[in-house]
């Protein structure tokens, strides 16, 4: 099991915003404040790691896709936390498509955007390459008004 003390202070941040978007999302104020604040310390605290080389961090999202999330699909079975699974089914299923991508960026770099812009699905953060917004997210099922196109 991996412990939050082993992640970079970037990947903390990341988490941390995570959950404030999911708390803030839920009405639960105070914890999303909370998640914010930590937010704001990891980045403070984060490393600019110019040229991180590709191959790491999809090493890093596979550690995520067979470790992190099976335990946290555990602690929430435990739980008979039903919200907590639905969001870990949709974060694995994002996670999967961004590895795919990192992927396909790896073999074509800058071509992989010809045909295409970049939407982030802000429900569930699935990104999509497409000429156009995408109408619904494949994910979550959200809207295409749930959209953002990433400049």
């Amino acid at each position: 099991m991996t412990s939050l003390s082993s992640h970079s202070p970037g990947a903390l941040a990341a988490i941390c915003s995570n959950l404030a978007k999911a708390c803030e999302k839920q009405y639960r104020t105070e914890e999303f404040q909370l998640f914010n604040t930590l937010e704001q310390y990891f980045s403070k605290h984060m490393e600019q790691s110019v040229g991180k080389h590709l191959d790491e961090l999809t090493g890093l999202i596979q550690v995520d896709l067979n470790e992190t999330f099976v335990t946290c699909e555990q602690l929430a079975s435990e739980q008979g936390d039903r919200g907590t699974l639905r969001a870990l089914t949709w974060g694995k299923k994002v996670t999967s498509i961004h590895k795919s991508l990192l992927t396909r960026y790896a073999k074509q770099g800058e071509k992989l955007l010809d045909n295409g812009d970049l939407y982030i699905c802000e429900a569930c953060g699935f990104i999509a390459i497409s000429s156009e917004t995408p109408a619904m997210c494949p994910i979550c099922k959200a809207p295409a008004s749930r959209f953002s196109k990433v400049q």
